[in-house]
């Protein structure tokens, strides 16, 4: 296995298992609905369920939000499987890969996703969707700062 697989697995698994933890230690801790303020009015955790798409958007169509997830998390597979990669990509898709499976697997155990960073000008999100946003943007950036100019 190349190393830019090796850093894509170790990205993955890491923000899927940070993910899983963060959820659980909200779940358990935090009543649902209720919020914990790290800065008044501000910032807080706060426990939530989403069936929509990160931050909460489309909130309807949980089903098929999972079934993009399933979508992505094979594609991601099978593109670091068959394509060379730098580390830096691989990183990013590693990203992704994390908070997808992170967000595919609340919607098959619980049917929705929690949510609980709360900064209170932006819906409420968690560490996947933060982990598939970051990615994303690192890819951009990536292209764009490897895009020969002419």
């Amino acid at each position: 296995m190349t190393t830019a697989r090796i850093v894509f697995v170790l990205v993955a698994a890491a923000v899927f298992i940070v993910d899983r933890v963060t959820k659980n230690l909200v779940a358990s801790q935090i009543e649902y609905g209720s919020e914990v303020a790290i800065v008044d009015h501000l910032v807080g955790i706060t426990n939530l369920r989403n069936s929509g798409a990160a931050f909460g958007f489309a909130p309807a169509g949980a089903g098929l939000f999972l079934i993009a997830s399933v979508l992505v998390a094979i594609g991601l597979a099978v593109y670091v499987l068959r394509n060379p990669g730098d580390q830096w990509s691989f990183g990013a898709l590693g990203l992704i890969m994390g908070g997808t499976v992170g967000n595919g697997f609340d919607r098959i155990v619980h049917g929705t996703v929690t949510d609980f960073i709360n900064f209170h000008f932006w819906p409420v999100f968690n560490l996947a969707d933060s982990a598939i946003t970051v990615g994303v943007v690192l890819l951009i950036a990536s292209y764009l700062i490897r895009r020969p100019t002419s």
